[in-house]
């Protein structure tokens, strides 16, 4: 199965490629990319249920969160497809290291909009959260936890790839932006617990 079939496949058919130790096929990178789009699917379905309720003054676009639903999705295939890159370019890696080093960027650039996007989920369930209808409360935790996991998984995939990055302006700059980012996105979960919890 080719990387352009694989936005075609079931949920056990994405697991069972998930698990198998082959190449080209989804890693953490796409593992964590679905999780957010997960989460931003939870946090869409609580704004609908809680409109459909009667809650009215949505302080969130919906059209926004469908779009990093959509974009997440995007990037759980893409994370297939530079990773695919990277190992085509790791075998001749001695002879063309620049060819190399575009790769690892390429992939760590997925896995820093990643990390952007679960920050855009979760600062829209702080939003959302204290004029939810109370029956999406467990959606809108799901939908948060979901998000900082994601958001981590993603961090460290970035650390990893870092590491075998040459370019130290790239690296500093890329660090600095997943570095904030995961710092926001685990504030405002400990704050969205908080709510959930009083």
């Amino acid at each position: 199965m080719g990387l352009d079939q694989i936005e075609c496949l079931t949920v056990q058919e994405y697991m069972e490629k998930l698990a198998a130790p082959d190449f080209p096929g989804p890693a953490s990178g796409s593992a964590a990319a679905t999780v957010a789009a997960m989460a931003a699917a939870l946090l869409e379905m609580s704004c609908k249920v809680t409109l459909r309720k009667g809650g009215e003054n949505i302080p969130i676009s919906l059209k926004q969160i469908e779009d990093v639903r959509n974009q997440c999705l995007a990037l759980a295939t893409e994370d297939m497809k530079t990773l695919s890159e990277v190992v085509k370019t790791s075998k001749s890696k001695a002879d063309f290291p620049d060819e190399y080093e575009e790769a690892m960027k390429k992939a760590t650039d997925t896995l820093v909009s990643v990390v952007k996007n679960s920050e855009i989920i979760l600062t829209g369930v702080e939003q959302f959260i204290h004029l939810s209808n109370k029956r999406v409360l467990g959606e809108l935790a799901g939908s948060a936890n979901m998000a900082e996991s994601a958001a981590a998984s993603a961090k460290y995939g970035v650390k990893v790839n870092l590491s075998l990055i040459q370019d130290e302006f790239y690296k500093e700059n890329a660090w600095a932006i997943v570095r904030e980012s995961f710092r926001n996105s685990t504030e405002m979960k400990q704050r969205i617990e908080s709510m959930i919890n009083r």
